[in-house]
């Protein structure tokens, strides 16, 4: 008997959907791929989790060798950067429709030098030392739920870790970004240096280097790719250390891009730019000489004045700014309906206050782009 003719059409229209927006995600995320003839549409969660190409390029960078692992392979893009660094590369993938899939689309990109497998993380048997492994622990659970904690995460490190350090030179895993960093590296121990990876200043990946050595103080390595900027580097135990002084602020301001915020370096980016902290609290910088070199959004400050809400529409002259604040008791809704501002226009007012709980407005343009 024949199978329901509109099932099936409705099966295959979901594929013909799939893969269409496949070849259209690739422009974007994956562009080295998408002159490539035939490749085939994973799951669309596969495709939704992966890697994107500046972010596994950059991972890739950091490694070579003879062999190398992925051992939660996925779609592969993070296993296609790292096999052009190593001599023989394996792509494991415990599902075996993804797994096929890899395997046909890395042979119609010319990748040769990558064998497939099939296995657990938790049961891979090493035939001998390699050079690296890499894992993407899978962050949802059976229903679907997104999962953060280095325990709900599969395979979980924590169970694994050791056999994984005693056959490979180096293991580098990929967490989400919603991970707390000084809770991991006290729960993994073994880490050599944590990259917090942002594209366009938002945060897309935490990356932990671990080593065989323990390592109580490793290197936390701020990037934002695509912005321009240079990475940022500090250890949490000079953070700890530092003292830093408090001011007013003066001829113009700094935002920390989304790296430093998330990896917590807020005295450390004061110091190493000799630039001034507002308040404890507020993550804003100043200083009289503009640093255009800073890691994040840079800005003349051209009035500084009181939460004054008559002064400050009349010191604006417009009805569109750009507001945002910090350390403040107001929203920027808020802000913005109490002056009757729309978001738009060359002007940005960060609403904040100083270390005396002093209520200050900084009107600003802004020099450079994160």
């Amino acid at each position: 008997m024949l199978k329901n003719p509109l099932k099936l059409d409705s099966e295959l229209l979901k594929l013909v959907v799939n893969q269409a927006v496949f070849n259209q995600t690739l422009v974007s995320k994956i562009p080295e791929w998408q002159d490539a003839q035939y490749l085939i549409a994973p799951p669309k969660i596969s495709l939704e989790q992966c890697s994107s190409q500046i972010t596994a390029e950059y991972k890739a960078s950091k490694v070579n060798g003879n062999i190398g692992l992925d051992m939660t392979g996925g779609l592969g893009v993070d296993s296609y950067f790292f096999s052009k660094k190593f001599k023989n590369f394996f792509h494991n993938e415990i599902n075996l429709n993804l797994s096929k899939i890899v395997k046909y689309n890395f042979e119609k990109l010319g990748i040769e030098n990558v064998k497939f497998g099939i296995i657990k993380a938790e049961q891979y048997d090493f035939s001998g030392p390699i050079d690296f492994i890499y894992l993407d622990p899978a962050r949802r659970d059976n229903a679907n739920r997104k999962m953060v904690g280095l325990k709900d995460c599969l395979p979980n490190l924590l169970d694994i870790k050791e056999k994984l350090l005693l056959n490979a030179e180096i293991v580098m895993v990929k967490y989400s970004p919603m991970l707390d960093i000084k809770d991991s590296l006290s729960l993994l121990r073994h880490v050599n240096e944590v990259i917090v990876l942002a594209e366009k200043n938002e945060v897309k990946e935490l990356v932990f280097i671990l080593k065989k050595d323990l390592e109580s103080d490793p290197i936390i390595n701020c990037i934002n790719l695509g912005s321009g900027q240079s990475e940022f580097c500090f250890r949490y135990s000079e953070e700890n250390e530092l003292n830093i002084a408090f001011k007013d602020p003066q001829g113009f301001l700094y935002e920390p891009n989304a790296t430093i915020m998330k990896a917590g370096g807020f005295k450390s980016v004061s110091t190493g730019f000799n630039i001034n902290k507002i308040a404890s609290n507020s993550h804003l910088y100043s200083s009289e000489v503009c640093i255009l070199d800073f890691p994040g959004r840079v800005f003349e400050i051209e009035v500084i004045c009181d939460f004054d809400k008559k002064n400050i529409k009349k010191l604006l002259e417009t009805d569109k700014a750009n507001v945002a604040v910090r350390n403040f008791p107001y929203s920027p809704d808020e802000i913005k309906k109490q002056l009757g501002l729309k978001d738009g226009g060359d002007k940005y007012i960060f609403f904040t206050e100083n270390q005396k709980k002093k209520k200050m407005v900084l009107i600003c343009n802004k020099i450079q782009n994160t």
